[in-house]
């Protein structure tokens, strides 16, 4: 998607991702993933539910597939992607037994232009209700700069006795 600033008309594009779960789809996914060429002046925000871990940390028991994980971040490294924190909540995903396996499948990218633009740009988890992934919030912080404010001064009211 494609959007433009009412301030100052600057573009940025965000992509959405909702990949695949199943062991067949994700080489395809990762593939496509890679291949994607994405000039690195562009202030671009890549960012969901990628359905894959990049490090054994991102999930709370083992059984981690080691060789998604190095296909994973060489994609992201093809890519040249920052990625941005994430504040709040470790994990994203929850399978909602009574223990529970928790993994951070929700990850969000931007390019180096995007970090240089918008520097405070950062991610939150919110609270997981109905589905089994946590909602997250991104937050781009900017400074616009304010105008002088209009005041209107009725002079003949201050000066003048009725």
């Amino acid at each position: 998607m494609e959007l433009t600033s009412k301030h100052d008309d600057s573009i940025w594009l965000l992509t959405n991702i909702y990949a695949p779960c199943t062991p067949s789809g994700k080489p395809l996914f990762l593939h496509w993933l890679k291949d994607i060429q994405m000039p690195p002046e562009v202030n671009w925000l890549l960012a969901g539910d990628f359905n894959l871990i990049r490090k054994p940390a991102d999930r709370n028991k083992p059984g981690e597939d080691l060789a998604e994980m190095l296909l994973f971040n060489e994609a992201l490294i093809a890519l040249g992607v920052v990625e941005l924190p994430l504040h709040g909540q470790r994990f994203t995903w929850s399978n909602k037994q009574l223990s529970p396996l928790l993994e951070r499948l929700d990850c969000f990218f931007t390019l180096q232009s995007w970090t240089n633009t918008f520097p405070n740009t950062f991610v939150s988890t919110l609270t997981m209700e109905t589905s089994d992934n946590s909602p997250c919030l991104i937050s781009i912080k900017t400074t616009i700069l304010k105008g002088k404010i209009f005041r209107f001064e009725n002079y003949l009211m201050e000066h003048e006795q009725f």
